[in-house]
């Protein structure tokens, strides 16, 4: 399934040579999972991205105080 302006090397005929079923952009085990939003809103990547991301802020913040600190 290809219908934005990004193809997946791993898509051959329509299914995912990792996860080993039809090709749907940002399920588990897809290399976008977390790593993109989806404007399909039910896609499972959006809610592991937001955490993802969250994630990151909080260790940035971290780093930043320690960095202040010495």
């Amino acid at each position: 399934m290809s219908t934005g302006g990004w193809s997946c090397p791993h898509s051959i005929n329509g299914n995912c040579q990792i996860i080993k079923k039809e090709c749907n952009p940002g399920d588990r085990g897809c290399v976008l999972y977390a790593k993109a939003l989806f404007s399909n809103q039910s896609s499972l990547s959006n809610e592991a991205f937001q955490k993802r991301m969250q994630r990151k802020l909080l260790k940035t913040m971290k780093d930043l105080s320690l960095k202040k600190a010495d």
